[in-house]
């Protein structure tokens, strides 16, 4: 259990806690769904285990027959899903999933950047701010250029994962690779293998490969690995410990957010 709630909120001032929030883009994506006669309340945070959430939405939604054919899962969810301030205190689970910062960069790198999978956003946002097509550009680049700009700039897949969470009581604190354990103590067994058991991310079983230079390169070349040979680098080839330690002092707060969770869970 996790409770994000300020003094502000604990003493009875919660509207103008939101309102606050609501100017920084704080917790904005809640969305709830009743599986087993449970109302379960989740998070939504990027590159965190996050389709397998949508396809759980998805499949379970009442209201799946409204679904539009062209219509992207997080916007079906945000017109029949999403959670009302009242809706905070009526759930059985409020569900948030975390994973370590600089893991959670990679698998964004490698799925948005190196496989090009509904990237469209991001590269969008790497250009107004950068000037240069991503693939024109290197990891290293992407590490000490583009995410050392205002977080608030940022594409919401790199933003820090505690702007994602609401002035709330988090019932279900789970790590990424923890996920399929816990789920079953919250839907079943059943739905917990079918959508939690196996990441879903496209590139989550791809051979991750020696790559040297690969920090240093041109992302068009990486992708021309990976078109030819199907294989990437691995963090050891990317990460050398200078951009490592880049990463951990930009998501400085995201560290201390997770330690703050390990904290309260071993009390």
């Amino acid at each position: 259990m996790f409770d994000n709630r300020t003094l502000i909120n604990k003493v009875g001032l919660a509207p103008l806690q939101t309102k606050w929030d609501r100017l920084r883009g704080q917790g904005r994506n809640h969305f709830a769904l009743r599986v087993n006669d449970r109302l379960l309340g989740y998070c939504y945070i990027r590159k965190n285990a996050c389709s397998s959430f949508k396809r759980m939405f998805l499949d379970l939604s009442p209201a799946q027959a409204d679904r539009r054919p062209d219509e992207r899962p997080i916007d079906f969810m945000r017109r029949h899903h999403v959670m009302h301030e009242a809706d905070f205190d009526q759930c059985d689970h409020l569900i948030v999933v975390y994973r370590d910062p600089v893991e959670r960069i990679m698998s964004m790198f490698r799925n948005k950047f190196i496989a090009v999978n509904g990237a469209e956003d991001i590269h969008r946002n790497f250009v107004a701010l950068e000037g240069r097509e991503p693939v024109n550009a290197s990891f290293r680049y992407f590490v000490e250029r583009y995410l050392q700009r205002d977080f608030k700039r940022l594409d919401r897949h790199v933003q820090p994962q505690s702007v994602h969470l609401r002035r709330a009581v988090y019932t279900d604190v789970i790590p990424v690779k923890g996920l399929y354990d816990h789920m079953i103590n919250v839907v079943g067994p059943e739905l917990a293998g079918q959508y939690f058991k196996r990441p879903v991310n496209r590139t989550s079983d791809v051979k991750l490969v020696d790559f040297p230079g690969a920090a240093d390169m041109p992302i068009r070349d990486i992708r021309q690995e990976y078109a030819v040979h199907g294989h990437m680098p691995d963090d050891a080839s990317l990460l050398s410990l200078s951009l490592r330690q880049t990463l951990e002092q930009r998501y400085a707060v995201d560290y201390a957010m997770i330690a703050d969770f390990k904290g309260r869970r071993s009390k």
